[in-house]
């Protein structure tokens, strides 16, 4: 019976969402060291189809890529070059998660300081979750989780489940270059 009635008073406490309001989507998680062979696959079969941010066609470009993520997951920031230099970013290697289940995606975003916008570099979904919307859920919680800053991406317009995920995930499309790369910017998202 004090069970029963704990059950029923505490469920009176809990906060309810006003009518009409959109409960916001689970944050992203932080990225572990073993999240990265799924990263670095995802890479790989971007850079196949020509998708890729990346050329990863030998083992030492990828071997590069593994070591700068690493550095990104340990640190906090994306070694980038900037002409013969190289430069420290900031640096998230995320991953979005559904509940304890498996990695439903993963992105990498990186700005060059704290009043930058965040540039998501690369973002992907699983092979086995992709098609269910989980592309547009996954940029909307990244969205959320680097909140108060507007976030950029370039993919090419080839990239056509990437673009419809950007779009329904509030992304507008802001210019196309010659060569079929997109420039997508979503403003910033505030709590």
């Amino acid at each position: 019976m004090l069970a029963a009635f704990k059950r029923l008073f505490g469920s009176e406490r809990q906060q309810v969402a006003p009518a009409g309001a959109v409960e916001a989507p689970k944050g992203m998680e932080a990225s572990s060291m073993e999240d990265l062979d799924g990263f670095l696959e995802a890479a790989r079969r971007a850079d196949a189809q020509g998708h890729s941010p990346w050329v990863l066609r030998d083992e030492a470009r990828l071997a590069t890529l593994r070591r700068a993520l690493e550095f990104t997951v340990q640190h906090g920031q994306w070694l980038q070059r900037e002409g013969s230099d190289i430069a420290r970013w900031q640096g998230r290697l995320l991953k979005l998660r559904h509940g304890e289940g498996p990695c439903l995606g993963m992105l990498l975003a990186c700005r060059p300081d704290d009043e930058a916008a965040w540039q998501l570099r690369f973002f992907f979904i699983e092979p086995e979750w992709q098609g269910s919307g989980h592309g547009a859920r996954l940029l909307r919680a990244a969205r959320h989780s680097l909140s108060g800053v507007p976030l950029n991406v370039r993919l090419p317009l080839a990239c056509q489940a990437a673009v419809r995920s950007l779009e329904e995930a509030g992304f507008q499309r802001m210019h196309v270059n010659a060569f079929e790369v997109a420039s997508f910017e979503a403003p910033a998202e505030w709590d």
